[in-house]
Order: C-alpha cells, then structure tokens, then sequence
C-alpha cells in the first residue's frame, strides 16, 4: 500500500507525457473530446441501424432508396423482340392463334435466319397444326419454348436451391421434342410489386429448367448452365452470375420504350419488313397486350417504369450478352455493415469540430459523395443498398448537432455571457476559444498580471448634499470612466465592488505588455476624471486613489451562492488595494516592477517607501503622471 502514491505519480507521469506526444489535435483537450464524443456516437447510430437491418423493418423503404440507383442500360445489337401487340391482334385475330401461323412467322424468319429464336408463350395443349410447327421448329434448328411452374413444392423455397414445383406446363410433346431447349418464364415480383430479380432456374421431377433469358443466353453463345446455388453463383460459358440462396439474379434493365428494338408480329408475318432484318439476330417473340395478363413495375425512372415478361427475359439475356456482362450483385452483409461504420464514422470525426451550419453542409457533401459511390458501384455491378449508410450518416449528423448546441454551443454562449461583463467585446470570441483549446484552465491558473485598484473617493460625504438618484448618476459617470480606460487598454474588470474597481491585464488572455497597457489605462483614467471635473461643479467632486501593481495572482472562476464570478486571488490584489489608500485623489501610485516600464507621454516619480499591512520592509512606490498635465492639475506626492 506504501507504494501506492508513487505508482500513481509515475502513471500521471507516464500518461502526461504520452499526451504531450500526440499530434496536436489530438493533444487538445477539447478535440480529444470531441474525438470521443464523436466516435460514441458513431458506434451507437451504427449499432440502432444494424438493428433496423437485420429486423427488415425498413426493408420496403431500403428497396425504393435502392431502386434509385437503376438506370437503363445499352440494348445489345443482337437482340430484338417481335411482339404480339394490338395491331396485331386487330389484324390477324384475337389470341390464342392457330400454330400454323407461328410456323409461318418461323418460315418467314427462315429466308435470313436468325441466331436464336424464343417463344415467350405457353403451348400446353395438343393442336391439329403440331406437326407443321414442330418440323419449322426442327428446321430452324435454334428455337426454344417456355414453360411455366403452376404449384410450388415448397413455400418459401429451399435454402441453397432453386424454386421447386410439383407441377410444370410443358409445350406439348411433338413441340418439346422438337425444340432446342425449354426454359421457364416465370417472374415473381417483390413484396411491394416490383420486379428486380429472376429465377435462373425451377425445378420439378428432378428436371431443372433454365429462366428463358438465361438460356436463350447460353444457346445464343454455345455454352453449358452450371449451377452452383451454394456458392451463389450461375455460370454460363465464362460468364459469372451471382445469385442469392434460392438462385435468384438481379436484373439489369434496359429501357422497356427506348432500349431493345421492337417489331409487330404482323408486320414480319406479312413481310412487311426487309428479311435481313432478323439475321444472326437474337428473337424474343411475346406479347405485350392483352394476351398477358399483366405488365410488371420495375425500379427505372422517367416513364419505363413497366414491362412485359418478354422484355424482362429479354433483358436478362442483354445482361449476359453485354460486353463486358452487365449482371448484378447485392452487397454482402459484411460489405454493408463495414460502408454503415465507415460513413458514421467519417461524420463522426469531422463533424464535431465543426458549428452547426457548416455540420450540416459537410453533411450533405458526404450524402453526396455517398450517392456517388453507390452509383459507380451500380456501374461496376454492385447494388449497394443506400438507405442503411445514408441513414447512419444522416442520424449521426444530427445527433452531433445536438450534442454540439447542447454541450458546447451552450457552454459557449455561458462562457460568452460570463467574460462579456469583464472584457471587451472584441476579446471575448479569444477569450473562449483560448478555454476550447485548455489554454485558459477555469479551475485556476497562477500568473503573472498587472493589477489596477481605483478607489472612488467622496461619494459617502457627497450623499449628503446631493438626492439618491443624482449621486448614483456621478458614481456611475465615474465608473464610466474606469470602465472606458481600461477596456481600451484591453483590461479585463474582474469586479466592480460599490466605490472601487479592479482590473487586471494578461489575463485571461496573453499581454506581453500588460504593464505597459496597465499604465496607460491608469492615466487615461486620471485624465477623464480631472477633465470631467473641470467641466462641473465642486459639490459634485469626486476622485480617484488607485494603485497599479504588478505580479503573480490566481485567476478563475470562482462559484458563491450559485453566481459564478471570474476572479482574481493573490497578494498582488491586497498589495494594490492598500498603495491606493496612500494615494492622493486623483494621484497613481505603482510598485517597482510596473515602474520599470518605460511609456511614452508618462513621467515616473519615485516617492518615499510606504508601509503596507502583510509586509515586514517598507514598499517602494512610484508616482505616475501624464508628461501634459492639465492646468489645473495639483501637483501632489505623497
């Protein structure tokens, strides 16, 4: 236990020094606060968003927030759709249409034969004209049909597959036997209606059927499907795919008006268009009117805000075709919880040394900066899910502004209101930020200052020949006059105490020259005062006794009955309180070391020691005057 002390000495040592080798900001007190207090918050807001994320309750926001980020993307020259519309269906008839015309549009095709031919329709039951269809189908050599899942096996899907479905519509057997390959046009939309992403594959039997963008993707380049749902991700030839735990892939979109070019089915089936217009090209037939029975909402802007199932599947196939592939991928979890921290953080640590307003502007060019980096990470196949970070961001901005206005803002303003009573107006924004920095300790500092104590002399006899209210007038006229010299001089007042005054200079902030300022402010004060005098009547005379010494005083604040007060302590006050009293009216007595200041237009007299009450050898004084001296000015000493 007897080591105790000097373990905790050394540990003061130890971590004093430690602190004075830090970078200066971090060596200020009031920036390691803010560092602290910054980083708290930080961790916090970072900590209640994690929450909101893995509790989804936000999730319906996140996916409009994230859909912000979608813009169409460049159609492949390659790719094209003939669509069943409404001319069409006005001028060939209402659907479902005989098969033999389908083999006549493929007929048609065939005189400038394109790479890769999609059905995007469902021919489930057996018809007359199979036989034709089927053989244009074996003829053209690269058509593929769709099928669509009607009963799902499992609700929600497995973890680590695709959606499995007890029952699956086929194109009838002559056509499925026919065709290259079958793949399934299923979408299912988000919770809110949306389409952002498709199945790439569904099951039933053991059968794995393709989407029919992906497998007119594959087809289309010759290459195999390789599913590998565990990993989440699907390849196709040397294109990766990724995919979430139920093998779903982002959709990357181009414009439904403006992006893949469009054909009426009627106009190719009644050659209305050139035949090379199809050839080596990539031909997704479907319909886009009122043979679907709906269109689907997906997250582009400005108009292209709805399709049809043939040009999402269309566009899942632009995606893989692009060069480079235009495929997406959702940010993983740890990517997402790292870029949340990451921007609390950053607001963090630079917001708290900033006022409110410029908080706020800083704010919004990280919110910025933040949107910017979502979107080129869009562009290099990243969506990062905006809402969490912005939000971190956002409420970490504001909490900060709080914190600022309710801690420091409001320690400002007090300290403000506090050093406003003392020192002029100009010094007070120095004062306080001397006292952010913790170069101002208001618990107390010991210095070296110098000290006016001027006090008023005649006002108790004068109260007698005057009423209350005109000697409060001269006193306070008086007191004008001690207030005016010594904030001119940049004094601090520490008090005003009924007929006397004390103030001090270097203190609270550094004076050099607080000597200097110190009797220059105690003859502007005599000069005021006996210039005022010459201007009024005797009765109401009064006079200044004041004492300028200089030497080392305690400063701070000190706290009585609940009323702070900054001051000064020390025997440099009393030793200037009691030379005052040796003083003549209106005469200047300073102790040798203010003396030693030489100041131009001010003669310096030594005078005979005086005695002063707390000191065993007699004190030397000097007299101080202005080298103009009124004419009416006494020539006293003491």
């Amino acid at each position: 236990m007897n080591g105790s002390p000097l373990l905790i000495q050394r540990a003061d040592r130890f971590l004093g020094s430690l602190t004075a080798r830090l970078p200066p900001p971090l060596n200020d007190p009031r920036m390691r606060l803010r560092f602290q207090a910054g980083a708290a918050i930080a961790l916090a807001i970072s900590f209640f968003v994690y929450l909101l994320l893995f509790s989804n309750l936000l999730a319906p926001l996140n996916r409009l927030a994230t859909d912000f980020l979608y813009h169409p993307i460049a159609a492949q020259p390659d790719l094209a759709i003939i669509e069943i519309d409404k001319k069409s269906l006005d001028e060939i008839g209402p659907y479902p249409w005989p098969r033999a015309i389908h083999a006549a549009l493929l007929d048609r095709l065939s005189a400038a034969p394109p790479r890769v031919v999609v059905f995007n329709l469902l021919f489930a039951q057996p018809s007359p004209n199979d036989p034709t269809f089927a053989a244009k189908i074996k003829e053209n050599g690269a058509v593929i049909l769709a099928a669509t899942g009607v009963k799902a096996a499992a609700f929600p899907p497995v973890t680590d597959s695709v959606p499995s479905f007890d029952i699956v519509i086929l194109p009838d057997t002559a056509l499925r036997e026919a065709t290259q390959a079958i793949g399934h046009r299923m979408i299912t939309p988000d919770s809110d209606g949306v389409v952002r992403r498709v199945a790439t594959a569904i099951e039933a039997n053991g059968v794995w059927y393709p989407a029919l963008g992906l497998a007119t993707a594959a087809l289309a380049l010759g290459a195999q499907v390789d599913y590998d749902i565990p990993a989440r991700q699907v390849r196709v030839g040397n294109v990766l795919i990724p995919v979430d735990e139920h093998g779903n892939a982002l959709l990357n979109f181009t414009s439904p008006n403006n992006g893949i070019p469009k054909y009426s089915y009627v106009d190719v089936f009644r050659g209305a268009l050139p035949p090379e217009t199809f050839r080596n090209k990539i031909v997704l037939i479907g319909g886009t009117s009122t043979i679907e029975t709906e269109d689907y909402a997906i997250p582009l802007q400005l108009g292209d805000q709805r399709t049809y199932n043939v040009n999402l599947q269309a566009d899942l196939a632009n995606m893989i075709l692009s060069t480079p592939p235009q495929t997406l991928q959702s940010q993983g979890a740890l990517g997402q919880l790292a870029l949340t921290l990451f921007v609390a953080l950053l607001a963090g640590l630079t917001l708290p040394h900033l006022r409110p307003l410029y908080a706020v502007i800083v704010t919004l060019v990280f919110l910025l900066g933040l949107l910017l980096f979502a979107f080129e990470a869009f562009n290099r196949g990243v969506v990062i899910q905006i809402l969490y970070p912005a939000l971190a961001l956002l409420l970490t901005a504001a909490c900060i502004i709080a914190y600022r206005y309710l801690s420091e803002e409001r320690r400002r303003q007090f300290l403000t209101a506090l050093f406003r009573r003392y020192v002029p107006s100009e010094s007070v924004p120095h004062v306080v930020d001397a006292i952010d920095r913790g170069e101002l300790p208001l618990t107390g500092t010991r210095r070296m200052v110098t000290v006016l104590y001027a006090d008023l002399r005649g006002s108790a006899a004068l109260s007698e020949e005057i009423d209350a209210q005109a000697i409060l007038r001269v006193v306070n006229q008086y007191m004008e006059f001690a207030l005016q010299a010594v904030q001119r001089e940049g004094g601090t007042v520490s008090k005003p105490m009924g007929d006397a005054l004390i103030a001090i200079w270097n203190a609270p902030l550094d004076q050099p020259d607080h000597a200097v300022r110190g009797l220059t402010a105690a003859v502007q004060l005599r000069r005021n005062v006996m210039q005022w005098q010459q201007k009024h009547d005797a009765d109401e005379k009064l006079a200044f006794g004041i004492g300028l010494v200089t030497g080392w005083a305690v400063l701070g604040n000190l706290n009585a009955a609940g009323k702070v007060e900054y001051t000064l302590v020390g025997d440099t006050v009393n030793v200037a309180a009691r030379i005052s009293a040796f003083a003549n009216n209106n005469q200047i007595l300073a102790d040798t070391v203010t003396a030693q200041n030489q100041v131009d237009g001010i003669i310096l007299r030594e005078l005979s020691p005086v005695r002063v009450r707390g000191r065993k050898e007699p004190l030397p004084v000097w007299e101080v005057r202005d080298s103009e001296p009124l004419a009416t000015e006494p020539d006293e000493e003491t």
